[in-house]
């Protein structure tokens, strides 16, 4: 392979074989790049040959992301029609947005996707923005960007498929793709209804977005998944089901991102390793004195902008969820006058003390 096409779309046979940049596929699965308008650059979408042909996730709704989605079918020999099944491992526009450009061309491939997707399939995208106009003011984020954030994720959720899954999948299902038997592991906190899909025989991941080889994931903040429900602690979920996936003895992933990796454990404690330096990191900067979500998000990504801002708030929100769960931070309202009104104000809980600092850097 000398590198990805112009459209975008990665052959796969060479890939097969390996190669000093990565570890060698499965003979029966291959892994198309298809590119996205998105800061996280290409994602991948992954088909299972067999007796169950299967597109693991569609790629972004874009006119160059169906282009070539098509163009890396085609170089494989097959068509839409030739798909029996795709398995959409989390409600992200990157990932899911191509689905309803797919089914126009074959409208009889089945869809599977985690039940708590349910609001991010044919959902009302409005539906979700009091939830973040509530939560993105309760940062502190001054008004005028908590506007300008909610129209970028209104412009998000223009993006997701009309399309419903045919089957809703849980923790411990079983899938057939391809000729393999999958365990669908339910590992919620990128994304409420992140799913990875293991082969336990051969040791073989579909990681999604969950672990990443090159950044780590960002466990964004979601609506409750029903009405009246607590917000999620996204990152609490997260770290969770990292340790989860630690523990098993996967010995590929294929990830969401980036290329096929091996040392799935090891990885995982490098992430572990640096969330908890980011936790004591905010700690002892609580220990200096209040703050809002916002300001140590300001302080710690300095230059995150437009929806990059949405993950920087995140990604502190997370930190401070999993501090307050250890009753490390106490969150409380903002003094009678304050601004922005309606702000949460951290601080930090006694005077333990809080070793190591994680570099300012990019949300993702």
């Amino acid at each position: 392979m000398t590198g990805a096409k112009p459209d975008g779309a990665v052959p796969a046979a060479e890939e097969r074989r390996g190669s000093a940049r990565g570890p060698r596929l499965p003979d029966h699965v291959a892994r198309l790049e298809v590119p996205t308008p998105y800061p996280v650059g290409p994602v991948n979408v992954y088909v299972v040959f067999g007796r169950r042909l299967t597109l693991v996730d569609v790629g972004p709704n874009t006119d160059d992301g169906e282009a070539a989605l098509l163009d890396g079918l085609r170089e494989l020999g097959l068509a839409p029609a030739d798909i029996e099944q795709i398995v959409i491992t989390h409600p992200h526009v990157d990932h899911h947005g191509g689905l309803d450009r797919f089914l126009r061309r074959h409208p009889g491939a089945k869809v599977f996707a985690h039940w708590a997707a349910a609001p991010f399939f044919g959902g009302e995208p409005a539906a979700r923005l009091g939830f973040y106009e509530r939560w993105l003011t309760q940062t502190g984020l001054p008004a005028p960007l908590v506007q300008a954030s909610l129209r970028g994720l209104a412009g998000l959720g223009m993006l997701e498929p009309k399309a419903k899954p045919h089957r809703w999948l849980q923790d411990g299902d079983l899938l057939i793709m391809g000729d393999w038997v999958w365990r669908v592991l339910h590992t919620p906190g990128h994304s409420g209804a992140q799913v990875c899909l293991y082969h336990e025989p051969s040791g073989t991941m579909f990681t999604a977005d969950h672990v990443l080889p090159d950044v780590s994931s960002n466990a964004i903040i979601e609506p409750p998944p029903a009405a009246g429900a607590g917000r999620p602690r996204t990152l609490v979920q997260y770290l969770d089901a990292l340790r989860r996936v630690a523990a098993l003895p996967v010995r590929l992933a294929l990830p969401g991102h980036g290329r096929p990796f091996a040392d799935v454990a090891a990885l995982v404690h490098q992430r572990l390793d640096m969330h908890g330096r980011r936790l004591q990191h905010l700690l002892r900067r609580l220990q200096d004195g209040p703050a809002t979500v916002f300001e140590l998000a300001r302080a710690m990504f300095a230059e995150a902008s437009g929806q990059q801002l949405v993950l920087a708030l995140s990604e502190v929100q997370g930190h401070l969820d999993v501090l307050e769960a250890l009753e490390k931070v106490r969150s409380g309202p903002a003094p009678a006058g304050g601004d922005p009104a309606g702000a949460l104000v951290y601080s930090a809980v006694g005077s333990g003390e809080a070793d190591g600092a994680a570099p300012a850097g990019r949300a993702e």
